[in-house]
């Protein structure tokens, strides 16, 4: 069973036939659900599905393991390519700033123990081109390419072993469905916004000096490649 197309997964839905066929996703549902039934027996509990964790909005400061972080490790991945496809630049991205994602959890944790079950992921999003004019901003040799041109780079990027090292994350991430076609599910978080807006909370909305501030932090630790 798999779900429909145009399926998006609120804050009502547990399982919908996504696959659940890789042991991270298969034990979050799990205990999900082990929550849920724990909640329904009188636990007073709240399930918070965070969003794309990234750098503190009040300085750009990020998490110390920020090297295991997926959507920071496909940025160097578009630096050691050095390419990036024009199909891709109007990519919605979301960030969670994780002092607005802690400030958020804890708005939350003052809800009706009814009400247990949570989005709190940033409702503003920014275009993948803009995070990638970001990094050329900042001196990083990324060129806009047409999709075979990215794909002909990816290919020969694949074949330097240090460079595979690092591209080895993205490309499990492509092979995820172990041959079979995968899709995104589309999320939504209406519900958990009504109730922060009701709350007195919002998010920040990700600007292109946000993401500056992320970039710059980033490359002051290391985290992209050596350049001139």
């Amino acid at each position: 069973m798999y779900p429909p197309s145009d399926t998006v997964m609120n804050e009502q839905m547990l399982y919908f036939g996504q696959v659940l066929d890789t042991k991270y996703g298969h034990s979050k549902f799990l205990a999900e659900r082990a929550v849920l039934e724990a909640a329904s027996r009188g636990l007073g509990a709240k399930i918070m599905r965070v969003g794309n964790l990234s750098a503190r909005d009040t300085d750009g400061e990020f998490q110390m393991n920020f090297s295991t972080n997926s959507f920071v490790g496909r940025l160097k991945s578009y630096e050691l390519i050095g390419h990036f496809p024009y199909s891709l630049m109007d990519t919605a991205a979301e960030m969670a700033p994780i002092d607005s994602t802690a400030k958020a959890i804890l708005t939350l944790a003052r809800t009706p123990e009814a009400c247990c079950l949570f989005h709190p992921y940033n409702n503003h999003s920014i275009y993948m081109g803009d995070i990638i004019y970001a990094m050329k901003e900042h001196g990083m040799d990324i060129a806009l390419s047409e999709d075979g041109d990215y794909e002909r780079a990816l290919e020969e990027a694949k074949q330097d072993p240090e460079k595979a090292k690092v591209l080895s994350s993205m490309i499990a991430y492509q092979n995820m469905g172990h041959g079979k076609k995968t899709a995104v599910i589309a999320k939504e978080n209406d519900y958990t916004m009504k109730v922060l807006y009701r709350l007195g909370y919002h998010w920040p909305t990700t600007s292109r000096e946000y993401v500056g501030k992320l970039v710059e932090a980033l490359d002051g630790l290391g985290f992209f490649s050596e350049r001139e």
